[in-house]
Parts: C-alpha cells; structure tokens; sequence
C-alpha cells in the first residue's frame, strides 16, 4: 500500500511540473496544440509568451498580428516561430500571435480583436478565407495592411521573407 501511495505521489508530482509554465527560448518548440500563442521577442532575444487572450499594442512600435489557423503539424510550428524570432522588439515591432487550433470560429474571434486593437499589419494563416473575408474587408477599410498566407506547406511564407516583403513595400 505504501508503494502505491507513493507512486502516486511521484505521477503526482511529475504531471504537477509538466502542467506548469516554463519558460521558452527561441530555439524550442514554442507551441502545443491547446495553447493560444501570444507573445514578442524582447530586447535581449528572449522570447516572451503571453499566456492570456489579451492583445496587445504599442504606440512606439509597428503593431503585427499573426493568425495561425493551427499549430498541429512541424511546418506550422516552424512557421510560429519564425515570426516570434522575426518581428522582434528590438527592431521597432510588437508581435501577437494567435493559433486557432483548426477552428474557423475561433479564427474569426482572434482576428476582430486584431482588427479592433488595432494591428499594423496582419499576417492570416486562413482556416478557410471566404468565412473570414468580411473581416479582411472590415480591416483593410481601417487601414490596416492584411497579408494572407498559404495554409499549404509547400507555399508556407517565413517571418524572415515576408518581414523581407513588408519592409521593401512590396506585397508579401
């Protein structure tokens, strides 16, 4: 009984560290399926994750917002992070990232808050772009510069080409 006791209490323990936040260097993965990924690298190349569903902006920055539709497969997350190592503070942006796990009601959540932030760009991975094109019109009639990316791998855009795109005035 004792032994079980404290197996018990070592799965306990093991599921308690597992379940808490850590914090995460550009270098890792930095995402799980059921998080939602807000988050900028700071001034020291650090990433920082904001675990809330808050969006944030900054008057001394070029506000982006980045829509993933998922973060299921490798690509999806390299792309993620890509952008978190891309759009970086020290450089003059202030990044939200969102993932919609799939869920086009979700996506479309995510993006009128962007939109209503407001976003300086926005960068949109589409669960499926004709349930989201009201959005894309209801952003760009507010200035806001809307960016849509393939949700193919063989197509998937960088942080790097399309902050490349962005900064030579071409669309990305």
């Amino acid at each position: 009984m004792k032994r079980c006791l404290y197996m018990f209490n070592v799965l306990t323990m093991i599921w308690s560290l597992a379940a808490c936040g850590k914090a995460v260097s550009s270098r890792h993965v930095l995402s799980e399926t059921e998080e939602i990924h807000l988050g900028y690298v700071d001034e020291n190349q650090s990433v920082e994750i904001v675990d809330t569903e808050e969006i944030t902006v900054r008057s001394d920055k070029i506000n982006v917002g980045f829509a993933q539709s998922s973060n299921l497969y490798d690509w999806q997350v390299t792309q993620t992070e890509s952008f978190y190592t891309t759009f970086m503070e020290s450089d003059g942006y202030h990044l939200n990232i969102v993932d919609a796990h799939g869920d086009i009601g979700r996506q479309k959540e995510q993006l009128e808050e962007l939109v209503d932030a407001p976003m300086d760009v926005l960068f949109i991975v589409p669960v499926d772009l004709d349930e989201i094109s009201d959005i894309v019109e209801r952003a760009e009639n507010a200035g806001i510069k809307v960016v849509l990316l393939s949700s193919e791998e063989a197509e998937a855009m960088s942080g790097d080409e399309a902050r490349r795109r962005l900064e030579s005035g071409g669309t990305p």
